[in-house]
């Protein structure tokens, strides 16, 4: 899947994605599709549990089968994500902002592009520093929702560039 692509879901989706092993299961099988067995390894958890995750976000749309493999008589799914980032139907309230900024730019279509796989790089970047710092005992990890929206905006005069 392109890296540039983002999956619109319900709140319904929004809940089941927002658990933080959830999200890393996400990550990591964005990377490369692989089974519960060989998920539930590389994250270091209960290979009941990651099973568990793994059929509640297939469940959901968010995983999908990408092939099969029969081993010793035994049929292995290997699941990949649709997607990375996720759009979903409920914004943050002023409450739950942790940080903020905005900027107001004129940029072309190819810059448009260039800063959406920009942020996606960022998104992925952070999520793989996040389960690195997972593995670290001492730290204590806080669930985020990170954002980024980009919206036209209407100059004075009612013109646009």
């Amino acid at each position: 899947m392109d890296e540039q692509e983002f999956m619109k879901v319900t709140l319904k989706q929004q809940k089941v994605i927002s658990d933080p092993l959830r999200s890393r299961i996400i990550a990591l099988l964005h990377e490369k599709p692989m089974t519960p067995k060989q998920t539930s390894v590389e994250l270091g958890k209960n290979a009941g549990t990651i099973y568990y995750h793994i059929q509640q976000l297939y469940k959901h749309g968010i995983l999908e089968i990408d092939h099969t493999e029969t081993n010793k008589g035994v049929v292995e799914k290997y699941y990949r994500s649709k997607a990375t980032v996720f759009k979903g139907p409920k914004q943050a309230t002023d409450d739950d902002l942790v940080e903020g900024s905005h900027a107001h730019v004129l940029l072309s279509d190819e810059l448009v592009t260039e800063l959406n796989k920009d942020i996606r790089e960022l998104y992925l970047r952070y999520g793989k520093k996040s389960f690195e710092e997972s593995k670290n005992e001492a730290i204590k990890q806080k669930p985020y929702m990170i954002e980024f929206n980009m919206r036209k905006f209407e100059q004075e005069g009612g013109e646009e560039e």
